[in-house]
């Protein structure tokens, strides 16, 4: 039996990507593939947990300990994402805790934490770039892997536009202008 939660994440993900053009009867909701909801997370999904995991890590920090006022605005703003992914891909089974980060990420967390003044808003955009892209990496995968769950195929659809944006944000953060106090 299919959750009605998840039913409506994989309707939403597939309404709004423009999933909804095939032949289907009005009224008519196509089948979900037996196993795909409450499955064993698989390696895309787990990689996007791990991902997010240190992209949340590193936007708390940057809501208290960035120079920046434009940084502090977009940090809460990331939070709030990695949170609705973590819930969105909880209710299509068991909560997964995020794998333990990369020696590289717990590295940069490391910096980061100790940072402070420009440096830290160095840092963290830094991190947060490296994060995005290789998140945007991770969900186009999952978004185009035929043998993904369904559910998974729709919240990586949805994922990948505000991503993309984050990308957009963060590199103009950078470019043409220094970072400064």
């Amino acid at each position: 039996m299919i959750d009605r939660r998840a039913l409506g994440v994989i309707l939403a993900g597939a309404g709004l990507a423009g999933c909804t053009a095939t032949a289907q009867p009005p009224g008519m909701v196509p089948p979900v593939p037996q196993g795909s909801i409450g499955a064993a997370p698989s390696r895309l999904r787990l990689q996007a947990i791990q991902g997010g995991a240190f992209l949340m890590q590193t936007a708390q920090l940057g809501a208290t300990k960035a120079q920046r006022a434009d940084l502090r605005r977009f940090a809460p703003f990331e939070v709030s994402e990695q949170q609705g992914l973590v819930q969105a891909f909880g209710l299509l089974g068991e909560a997964v805790p995020p794998p333990p980060p990369p020696a590289e990420k717990a590295a940069m967390l490391q910096q980061l934490q100790a940072a402070s003044g420009m440096q830290f808003d160095q840092l963290f955009v830094a991190a947060q770039v490296q994060g995005h892209q290789e998140a945007l990496t991770t969900y186009l995968a999952m978004a185009e892997d035929s043998a993904a769950p369904a559910a998974d195929r729709a919240i990586a659809l949805l994922a990948v536009d505000r991503i993309r944006e984050h990308l957009t944000y963060l590199q103009a953060s950078t470019q043409g202008r220094r970072l400064r106090r």
